[in-house]
């Protein structure tokens, strides 16, 4: 436990929880994450979720809790439950959260009120974790108000440095470069295509789980999946790129993109999936 306005120790947290083997060793790819749709209701499938890299989930969000106490082990069927008592860092530098989760006031509220992470374990699989529904309504509450911008610079120019991959990736992968430039390449023709109408964090168009490509850290959840999906024509719904160069040149970009961040994650100790349909059978990705 730190104060909640502690950058310095977020940041250990993060270094620390990222290469954390207990859990790179049990998550599940991708991994779900949200909030609780009610008090005991501990079916994941029926809350909203967003669909992560297990390593980016751990060292950008499951950072921005303290633990506090003992956690609590419940058998549930053949699913087990662990409760980790939680305190949310909720004053840190606007730039240090994933993306501003006070664009919703239900949802600020859930991180900052939540009282437990709900982890949930299926065959020795760490399958996803839930901002449980039982609030402490005394814990202090920041009121933040959204300026309607999903990506911000601050005066120097720069992007909210948790969403970048120097902030991600450990100083001395020297992959970074690499897999920055194939993203921001990448992200050009993504949006010449409209593609973060959907894929961004308000979820218009009511994904679940949510698959996020606006944010550099976050594409990496869905860096191959895309490859599939545009090839396939799922992608943009609801035939894919009508002009077969400009879908090529798009798939090239996604396979460079998903290249790069093998390679980067893979510095890190990850391991990396040789099967890259890892979203199930041919759905499009805004109903995987």
């Amino acid at each position: 436990m730190a104060d909640v306005k502690n950058l310095d120790a977020y940041n250990s947290c993060s270094e620390k929880v990222s290469h954390l083997d207990i859990l790179r060793n049990t998550m599940s790819a991708p991994f779900l994450w949200g909030a609780q749709k009610e008090v005991g209701n501990y079916n994941i499938k029926d809350s909203t979720t967003t669909a992560f890299d297990p390593f980016v989930w751990r060292r950008i969000y499951l950072a921005t809790f303290m633990f506090k106490g003992k956690p609590r082990i419940e058998q549930v069927n053949n699913l087990i439950v662990i409760h980790l008592p939680t305190q949310f860092r909720n004053q840190l530098d606007m730039g240090a959260y994933p993306y501003p989760f006070w664009h919703s006031s239900k949802k600020w509220n859930s991180y900052q009120q939540t009282t437990e992470l709900l982890l949930f374990v299926e065959h020795e699989k760490l399958k996803g974790g839930l901002r449980s529904a039982v609030f402490d309504q005394t814990r202090l509450n920041v009121k933040r108000v959204w300026d309607g911008k999903w990506v911000w610079t601050d005066t120097r120019g720069q992007e909210p440095f948790v969403s970048l991959y120097t902030r991600l990736f450990s100083p001395s992968n020297p992959h970074i470069s690499k897999v920055n430039t194939a993203y921001r390449a990448f992200e050009v023709k993504l949006r010449d295509s409209a593609c973060f109408v959907c894929h961004k964090p308000d979820n218009s168009s009511k994904q679940n789980p949510l698959l996020i490509l606006s944010y550099p850290n976050q594409a990496l959840t869905l860096r191959h999946e895309t490859v599939r999906q545009i090839e396939d024509k799922l992608m943009p719904p609801p035939t894919g790129i009508f002009d077969d160069q400009e879908r090529q040149k798009l798939i090239e970009l996604a396979k460079a993109f998903a290249q790069a961040g093998d390679l980067a994650l893979a510095y890190e100790g990850e391991k990396i999936a040789t099967d890259t349909n890892e979203f199930g059978s041919k759905k499009s990705a805004h109903f995987p």
